[in-house]
């Protein structure tokens, strides 16, 4: 999908006349239309069409026309609105990189010094009186502590 959307992105640029011949300034691509598309497909519309499309094969209609007709008016519009969704929060999310980074630096130093108060004791507790196979669940509890922690702001 991702090359899909360099090549729409080509096709359509304003550099292009309608004889398909190249104006000056070049080609632009929306490469943050491609990296949606190309996270998409990767992680939603390749596996899920991968099991769907097997899935109707051995249990779908027996009939091709029938089974055409299956994915098209029950697969296709929820997974074009998920698809449009996707798309949406993705670039949404990836605008908002820059600005996240600075906000991130900003709290990075104050949340390591406040990890290192909680965690060392909370390992140090888990390792001395839990057995090896409760260290997950123990410290996933004590994540809930640190989770709160976080969520109050008080870094």
């Amino acid at each position: 999908q991702g090359l899909g959307a360099a090549l729409g992105s080509i096709l359509s640029s304003p550099s292009r006349s309608r004889g398909g011949t190249e104006r000056r300034g070049g080609c632009r691509v929306d490469w943050l239309e491609v990296f949606a598309f190309a996270l998409h497909g990767g992680l939603l519309n390749g596996p899920i069409g991968h099991y769907w499309f097997e899935w109707l094969d051995k249990n779908g209609p027996k009939s091709k026309s029938k089974s055409v007709l299956l994915d098209q008016l029950c697969a296709q519009p929820p997974l074009l609105f998920v698809m449009f969704v996707f798309l949406d929060m993705t670039k949404a999310a990836m605008r908002e990189i820059q600005p996240s980074c600075g906000r991130t630096l900003s709290n990075i130093g104050p949340t390591i010094v406040s990890s290192w108060r909680f965690w060392p004791f909370a390992v140090w507790a888990t390792f001395k009186y839990r057995k090896k196979k409760h260290y997950t669940v123990a410290l996933n509890v004590c994540s809930i502590a640190w989770t709160v922690h976080l969520t109050k702001g008080k870094t």
